[in-house]
């Protein structure tokens, strides 16, 4: 008697292709729709024009993304993955709490700045009305990059008479505004700025550091 047949795993690498290409369709309608987002807002956009731009009848969008607001929850969660790996990396090698929040800030500001993330854009939305009912699923988003920052400032050991959350909150909203009116190729370069911006802060807290930096600022009028 023949042994039954086992079962194989034949349609497995056609599932993962099929996978692999709806992926990549997401991919392909998030990174249009970031764009038109950054440029025109959300409320300025239709699923037309995102389906327009990705070169695909809105029939076949609808089947990624089942509405305008899931798209932009889906850009908004990816631009803050991404700006929380660069963060990290950038942050890696350095022991020293107020040089990591420098590099952290640095990393921020040069993501949001940058013209193919388009974050500050992305971020400034957050509180569109029509996006009030999926603020749920992106609080948690912006969250989890926020515990991020959370640590690196409760690691600076601040005086007993500074808020930590007031200070992380004054810190985050100079640096989404700083792509805003910043000018690339004029003066200083956005991640300067940023760490000028910790710096700053830092002077107001470490009467060392001031002094120190008072010197260095000194010395270098001297040589010029």
């Amino acid at each position: 008697m023949t042994a039954p047949r086992q079962p194989t795993n034949a349609l497995t690498p056609l599932n993962d292709k099929k996978e692999s290409k709806a992926e990549a369709s997401r991919e392909k309608i998030m990174n249009a729709a970031q764009k038109l987002f950054a440029r025109r807002g959300f409320e300025g956009i239709s699923i037309r024009d995102i389906a327009q731009a990705v070169g695909m009848t809105t029939a076949s969008l609808y089947y990624h993304f089942p509405s305008k607001e899931e798209i932009f929850v889906a850009v908004h969660g990816r631009s803050l993955e991404i700006v929380q790996r660069e963060v990290m990396a950038a942050i890696a090698d350095i022991k020293d709490p107020w040089e990591r929040l420098e590099a952290a800030a640095a990393a921020h500001s040069r993501n949001f700045a940058s013209p193919g993330q388009t974050g500050a854009a992305i971020a400034a939305q957050y509180y569109e009305g029509s996006l009030a009912p999926f603020r749920k699923i992106m609080v948690p988003q912006r969250d989890a990059y926020e515990r991020l920052i959370a640590l690196l400032v409760a690691d600076l050991q601040l005086p007993a008479n500074v808020d930590p959350k007031l200070f992380r909150l004054q810190l985050l909203g100079a640096l989404n505004w700083l792509p805003v009116w910043h000018r690339q190729g004029r003066g200083l370069a956005v991640e300067e700025v940023a760490r000028q911006f910790v710096r700053n802060f830092r002077a107001g807290f470490d009467p060392n550091y001031k002094a120190k930096r008072t010197a260095a600022s000194a010395k270098k009028r001297v040589k010029q």
